[in-house]
């Protein structure tokens, strides 16, 4: 995960799996799972990075998440799982999706939707077998900054 050279406003906080074993990597990419199947994932796949974007307790954290998937069918599966998640919204004709590039390499940008109604902007991609989500912040170009930070 990167920890430095990271956008402006962005500060490394932490690193998952922690060394004590306490968090339940599973859970972290628990949107990954739904109707098709990426098969169980074993959490020394699982890397997650977590950064801070402004004062401690006034805004959530942004992370990057990767996944090591068996294949790039589950990888494909992984996507099509965490995109369902916003089907309802983007039945409603809400423009959600959009196509980004990240050094180069294609990726899908999200706009989420937050309760407060404000949009905090997700990059998500596949290469090979491994999926990158990264979770910005409300910011595209600081998000956009962020994603380019990650590995590919």
């Amino acid at each position: 995960m990167p920890r430095e050279n990271l956008p402006e406003g962005f500060e490394f906080v932490a690193s998952l799996p922690d060394p004590d074993g306490r968090v339940n990597m599973t859970d972290e990419i628990e949107d990954f799972y739904g109707k098709l199947d990426i098969d169980p994932v074993d959490p020394a796949n699982i890397s997650v990075g977590i950064y801070q974007w402004a004062d401690p307790g006034l805004a959530y954290d942004a992370k990057i998440t990767i996944i090591r998937l068996s294949d790039e069918e589950k990888a494909d599966n992984a996507i099509s799982n965490f995109k369902s998640q916003y089907d309802e919204m983007v039945a409603r004709g809400l423009p959600i999706f959009s196509n980004a590039t990240v050094n180069g390499h294609p990726s899908l940008q999200i706009k989420d939707v937050r309760g407060d109604n404000s949009i905090r902007y997700l990059f998500l991609w596949r290469a090979g077998s491994l999926v990158t989500l990264v979770e910005g912040n409300q910011d595209r170009n600081q998000s956009l900054e962020l994603a380019e930070a990650a590995p590919l």
